[in-house]
């Protein structure tokens, strides 16, 4: 079967945002800088990929990007405290400074589906709720509190209402982010309408630090990963305790994103994305699929590669002192190297193929994903519950 397409962009991605229609990418290299790329058809159908503009203003790592599809607002974040709302005007990018009112890192950034507000997590054990103030003319932000450490993720509902947050607290959250003047009045949410903003309406306890959440487009349904490698998807029609808490037999996951079908896919430290089935006439998911590529591998052949990599690198380094040369002889059966760090749905076609979601990582690759991988996936699935 056909592999996904692959781009070699940069030496180590932290994150990735595509525009609206799909066609530029912008991607942080791992440094205070923003690469924009533009996404091309080359000739014979390949794919071709431009940097066309680098963005310099941030003092300090680039720690998260997020691209408004209607109004084409890029958002940043970084460890320098700050955020920018970036603006193309005559072919150039401006950026506008947000006051964040931050004494530490800000560690992730999402807009709200609906594009008036955005969300900055951080480690100042809060998130800010950013929104432009008109009379002003600049974006300010309210701060919600109620965490006991760094909030690592946050993520909206798809009415802009609620916000699903993760923190090194070991704890996922549900809060209310309804800020008066900006949201408009009477909008229902699973916990009654326009609760109040900073309310905590639902907690979850883990066993790790919660990387990541993401909402079911149904608004109902939110998932959490932690990094006791586990994933709890909660159901807020019954918001008490978990719907359901899948244990993986995988490394944790770094970060999540349901597709438009109500499929949830994770991906982390151990390479390969994972899917999770919605299971037909219920809320609970599959186990997780690792999404494999090419030639059949089975699981004890794929330790076992990896096992004797690591063993040889480890004795290269001791030995002779040759840690590049090794990694850069060394390759794994996964189609990515390192950690992912970053996935996003796509929903679109490359090179005339069905790109579901893309994922980008600490090996500086950009992955296509199609829905070939999907359907070996969703087979796969299938076939073990047969078993």
């Amino acid at each position: 079967r056909e592999m996904p397409i692959v781009e070699q962009l940069e030496p180590c991605i932290t994150c990735h945002a595509w525009n609206g229609d799909r066609s530029m990418i912008a991607l942080s290299p791992n440094s205070n800088d923003i690469h924009i790329y533009s996404l091309q058809p080359g000739s014979a159908g390949a794919l071709k990929l431009t940097r066309v503009w680098t963005l310099r203003e941030h003092d300090a790592l680039v720690t998260g990007l997020d691209w408004a599809a209607s109004t084409n607002r890029l958002v940043s974040s970084s460890q320098d405290r700050n955020a920018y709302v970036w603006e193309l005007h005559n072919n150039e990018w401006k950026p506008t400074l947000v006051i964040l009112r931050l004494q530490r890192a800000a560690t992730s950034v999402s807009w709200s589906p609906d594009e008036t507000k955005f969300a900055v997590g951080s480690g100042e054990k809060l998130v800010a709720v950013c929104y432009f103030e008109e009379q002003n003319n600049f974006w300010v932000s309210k701060h919600l509190r109620k965490h006991g450490s760094t909030v690592t993720c946050v993520s909206w509902s798809p009415n802009s209402l609620l916000l699903a947050t993760g923190s090194a607290d070991y704890r996922g959250r549900i809060v209310s982010a309804c800020v008066r003047g900006v949201d408009t009045p009477g909008k229902q949410t699973p916990f009654g309408a326009d609760p109040a903003f900073g309310t905590v309406l639902a907690e979850y306890a883990s066993s790790g630090w919660v990387h990541a959440s993401a909402w079911h487009p149904n608004g109902t349904t939110v998932a959490f990963a932690s990094h006791d490698s586990t994933v709890a998807v909660v159901s807020l029609l019954s918001p008490e305790v978990p719907l359901q808490t899948i244990r993986l037999a995988e490394l944790p996951l770094k970060a999540l994103t349901f597709l438009p079908d109500g499929s949830l896919v994770g991906v982390g430290f151990s390479y390969t994305p994972l899917l999770f089935r919605q299971q037909p006439g219920a809320g609970t998911y599959s186990s997780g699929e690792p999404i494999q590529t090419g030639a059949s591998t089975s699981a004890p052949e794929i330790v076992a590669s990896a096992v004797s990599t690591a063993m040889r690198m480890f004795q290269a380094q001791d030995k002779a002192g040759q840690e590049q040369s090794v990694n850069q002889s060394a390759k794994l059966d996964s189609v990515h190297q390192n950690c992912v760090t970053c996935v996003r749905p796509f929903d679109g076609s490359v090179g005339g193929r069905a790109v579901e979601f893309t994922t980008t990582g600490l090996d500086g690759l950009l992955v296509f994903w199609t829905s070939d991988e999907l359907l070996s996936a969703m087979q796969a699935l299938s076939f073990n519950r047969t078993m």
